[in-house]
This record gives structure tokens, C-alpha cells and sequence, in this order.
């Protein structure tokens, strides 16, 4: 898809957003949001400057949800910002940030909006703050009541925990409390150590179905499922209310009450 875009000379220029991509239910990938797209009269160097930052950012997802499929090649254009990118990181797009989110308190972070980038850092000092907390990570959620919920994942061996740190951001002056905390005792994370925010959006948002092809292993499998045991968002279940009406696999891991 991102070859037949770079054939009619676009490039989009907004596809780090993973909320830009879309899978149809033809298994065909598609792209939305041309706000940023440029349109090329010929293959010159800008040209290719932004046709490679499209394709570094597709790569980016690519890291994220199959990293074992990247080649040598992709991993090396990854590992590689274009001249144009490294100076708008370190300029302009500290300009656009201190604009968009400073005077006019606009936001765009994957949908979690002004909650996820004003109130997330903050919680997460909050909580880090409890000797029993080894580590935290909050992501987003779309909440019927609230429209952004927020889910704290905190790494620690007390799940009583859960109930004392409620109580104490609820107490907190001037930042509303998460409406979801999870105590884990390991957050999922890939062979860098980073934390996989992605698998914690997806049980945030219920969207199991999406979990399981990510785990490759049994022992990512065993993780999952003590993840999913004990998760708080059982109310919406968007991507399964379609589903239940079908019969499942029997050979599912992955049960629908309770993990």
C-alpha cells in the first residue's frame, strides 16, 4: 500500500499515529488522515527524504508487533533518521509542542489526549513514590462514562496495593485519579528491557483477540494469561460483542471469564 502511495508520488508524512492505519476486513492495509500528505510533480530529493520517513515510521510499527519478521535491511533504515527529521526533532517540533500543548492545551497522543499527556506523568510520579512499586505504566482506554479512561499497570508483588494506591491519588490535589490500577508482579517487556506498552493498551482496551497472535511462546502465553486474570475493564468489551454470537476455536488460551 505504501508503495502504490510512493508510485503516485504522495508521501503522507503522518504515519508514526498508529490510529493512521487501518486493517479492512479484506485483509488489505489502508492509510487515513492526508491533513500532512504532499503531492510530488517528480522523484526529486525531498521527494525521497519524506518517502523514507513514511517507510521508517511504517517500520516503527513493524518493531513493535513483529519485530522477528524486520531484515537486516529494515533494521538499518530504523536505526537511521534522515538529516530533515533529526533537525525538526530537535527544533521545530519543540516549537509545535510548546504551541499546540502550552497556549492552546491541544493534544494528540494515540487517542489518549489531554489525560494521557497531562495527567499520566504526573500519576506515574505519584505512584513510583510508594516503596513497594517497582515500576508503573499507564495507557488509555475509551470509557463510555468518562470518554478517556486511564489503566495503571503497577509492577509489584502486593496486590492489596491496588486499593492503597487508589486511595491515595484519589487524595491527590489537581490530577484525577486512573479509573483502572492493575497490580503486575513483571511488566511485559521486549529484549531491550523497554516496557511493551502496546500489549498493556490492548488488555486496557479489551481487544484480547489482538493479545494472543503477539505471544510466541508458552512462557509469553503463561504470562498473558496471569495478565488477564486479573484485569479491571471488563465493561467494554467492544471488540467481542460481535464475536460472542459466533462459536469459538477450542483450542483457545485465552478464555472470556476472567483471563
Amino acid at each position: 500500500m505504501l508503495r502504490r502511495l510512493h508510485r503516485a508520488r504522495i508521501c503522507h508524512n503522518d504515519l508514526a499515529k498508529e490510529q493512521n492505519w487501518l486493517r479492512g476486513s479484506d485483509g488489505n492495509a489502508y492509510v487515513t488522515d492526508f491533513q500532512l500528505a504532499a503531492c510530488f510533480k517528480r522523484r526529486g530529493r525531498l521527494f525521497r527524504i519524506a518517502a523514507y520517513e513514511d517507510l521508517r515510521h511504517l517500520l516503527k510499527h513493524k518493531r513493535s508487533y513483529a519485530p522477528q519478521a524486520l531484515t537486516s535491511k529494515e533494521r538499518k533504515i530504523l536505526a537511521r533518521k534522515s538529516l530533515v527529521a533529526s533537525i525538526w526533532l530537535l527544533t521545530g517540533k519543540k516549537v509545535y509542542r510548546a504551541i499546540t500543548r502550552g497556549l492552546f492545551n491541544f493534544t494528540d497522543r494515540e487517542g489518549g489526549g489531554r489525560r494521557l499527556v497531562n495527567d499520566a506523568p504526573v500519576l506515574i510520579d505519584l505512584i513510583r513514590k510508594n516503596p513497594a512499586v517497582r515500576d508503573t505504566a499507564i495507557v488509555a482506554f475509551a470509557d463510555r462514562r468518562s470518554g478517556v479512561g486511564l489503566y495503571a499497570f503497577v509492577e509489584a508483588d502486593q496486590t492489596a496495593l491496588e486499593a492503597q494506591l487508589g486511595s491515595e491519588l484519589a487524595a491527590a490535589k489537581g490530577v484525577r485519579p486512573p479509573e483502572h490500577i492493575q497490580v503486575v508482579r513483571a511488566l511485559p517487556r521486549d529484549a531491550a528491557g523497554k516496557v511493551r506498552t502496546e500489549v498493556l493498551q490492548l488488555v486496557a482496551m479489551n481487544q484480547l483477540d489482538l493479545i494472543e497472535p503477539m505471544m510466541t511462546s508458552e512462557a509469553d502465553r503463561a504470562f498473558l494469561k496471569n495478565l488477564l486474570e486479573a484485569r479491571k475493564n471488563l465493561r467494554d468489551r467492544f471488540n467481542f460483542e460481535a464475536a460472542d454470537l459466533a462459536p469459538r476455536p477450542t483450542t483457545d488460551v485465552i478464555t472470556r471469564e476472567g483471563g
